[in-house]
C-alpha cells in the first residue's frame, strides 16, 4: 500500500476519535446546570445588557432543547470557534482568545523539552544499549528509576531552591524562577511586534513565541532572557521523559542485537560500528517512535504541573486557574486542545512509523 493511501486511511480513522472527544467534552459541560452554563457564556466586555446576553446564550447553546439537539449546537459553536468566556482574575475574555494567547508559550516549552529529550536519548540510548551490563548501563537504570519516582512538582521546587537563592544562599538566582521573560529585559518603548494591536498587551509576532520572535527581529538579548526562563521548566519536563525513553531505546538495542541478521552481519566481518548504527540502532528505534507519541501524553500532563510551579503563563497554568475559578468553559476548552494535540500527534507517529517500517501500511 502506498504511504499516501495509508495516511488517508489514518485520517478517516481519526473521525470517530474526534467525535468521541467532542462528545465527552459536551457531556462534561452538561453536568453543570443550564443557568450556570448560560451565565458563564456572558461576555464581561460586551455592552449588551446581562439579561439579553443570558437569553441569547440559551438560544445559542440550545439549552432549552433536547440533549441531542444541544450537541448539534455545541458542534456548530465549536466549528465557529465559539468556546464561551472566562471571567477570572487570571484571564477575562473569550476562551478562544485565551488559547490563542497562552498556547504559544506552552508550544515553546514543549518544543524545547521534546528536542532536548530526543537529542539526548537517541545517542545515549544507543551507547548504553550497545554495552549491556556495563557501568553506564547500571547508571542509566538508576537514572530511569529516579525519573519515574520523582514527582514533577517536587523536582521543579528543588530546582528552584537549588538555582534560586535558597540552598546556596546566592545574591541572585542563577536562572529566572517564573514567567516567560523579565520585565527589565523588555525594550522601552515596546516595538510593534511585541504588542497586541487589539488589547495592547505583551504579545509577540509573528510566531507568538517570544524567543523565536526576538531572534527573528534581531533582539538577541531579549531572546537570551527568554531562553533563560525556559531552562528550569524544560529540565523539569525532560527528566521523566528522558528516563522512560532512554530505557526503552536501551531495551530495543539489546533485543535487536540478538537477532539473526545482526549475527550474520558480524559473521561477515562488518565493522562493529556499522553493525550498531546501520543494523541494530535503525531497527531498535522503530518501536521508540511509538513511545515518543505516548510520552507526549505524560509531557502534556507535566506541563500543567510545571507551569503552575514556575508560574509559566501557558495552557497548563490557564487550565489550573480555570478550574480554581470554576470556569467550566476554560476547563473544557483547554482539555479539548490537549485532546486534539494527542490525536494529531498519534497521526504523525503512525505516519512516521509506516514510513520507517513499510509492513505497517498493510
Amino acid at each position: 500500500m502506498q504511504l499516501g493511501f495509508y495516511v488517508l486511511r489514518r485520517i478517516i480513522a481519526m473521525i470517530p476519535t474526534l467525535f468521541g472527544l467532542t462528545l465527552l467534552m459536551f457531556l462534561l459541560e452538561r453536568t453543570i446546570p443550564p443557568s450556570i452554563l448560560a451565565s458563564q457564556y456572558v461576555n464581561p466586555d460586551s455592552t449588551v445588557p446581562i439579561q439579553q446576553q443570558l437569553h441569547n446564550a440559551y438560544i445559542e447553546l440550545g439549552l432549552n432543547r433536547p440533549a441531542p439537539v444541544q450537541f448539534f449546537y455545541y458542534l456548530i459553536n465549536l466549528l465557529h470557534g465559539n468556546l464561551g468566556y472566562m471571567n477570572s482574575s487570571y484571564y477575562s475574555g473569550s476562551v478562544l482568545g485565551a488559547i490563542e494567547t497562552y498556547f504559544p508559550n506552552t508550544a515553546q516549552l514543549v518544543i524545547f523539552s521534546m528536542a532536548l529529550t530526543l537529542l539526548i536519548s537517541f545517542p545515549l540510548g544507543t551507547y548504553i544499549g550497545a554495552r549491556p551490563g556495563s557501568i553506564s548501563d547500571h547508571a542509566s537504570r538508576i537514572f530511569a528509576i529516579t525519573g519515574y519516582a520523582i514527582p514533577t512538582f517536587w523536582l521543579g521546587l528543588m530546582l528552584q531552591l537549588l538555582f534560586g537563592r535558597g540552598v546556596m544562599n546566592l545574591p541572585v538566582s542563577v536562572f529566572p524562577l517564573d514567567g516567560i521573560v523579565s520585565s527589565s529585559a523588555l525594550p522601552n518603548p515596546l516595538p510593534s511586534w511585541l504588542i497586541n494591536p487589539v488589547t495592547g498587551a505583551l504579545y509577540s509576532s509573528p510566531t507568538h513565541m517570544i524567543l523565536f520572535d526576538a531572534l527573528l527581529h534581531g533582539d538577541f538579548s531579549l531572546a537570551f532572557n527568554a531562553f533563560m526562563h525556559l531552562v528550569l521548566p524544560v529540565i523539569t519536563l525532560t527528566y521523566a521523559l528522558l528516563a522512560g525513553l532512554l530505557r526503552f531505546i536501551r531495551s530495543g538495542m539489546v533485543d535487536t542485537s540478538r537477532k539473526e541478521f545482526v549475527r550474520t552481519a558480524r559473521a561477515k566481518g562488518v565493522p562493529e560500528r556499522l553493525v550498531v548504527t546501520r543494523h541494530i540502532r535503525r531497527n531498535a528505534l522503530i518501536p521508540a517512535v511509538t513511545v515518543v507519541g505516548l510520552l507526549l501524553a505524560d509531557l502534556l500532563g507535566g506541563v500543567v504541573v510545571t507551569e503552575t510551579v514556575f508560574e509559566y503563563p501557558g495552557m497548563g497554568l490557564l487550565s489550573v486557574n480555570a478550574a480554581i475559578s470554576d470556569e467550566i468553559y476554560g476547563v473544557v476548552g483547554t482539555t479539548l486542545v490537549f485532546g486534539l494535540i494527542m490525536v494529531i500527534v498519534n497521526l504523525i507517529v503512525d505516519v512516521v512509523y509506516a514510513y520507517l517500517d513499510p509492513r505497517i501500511r498493510y
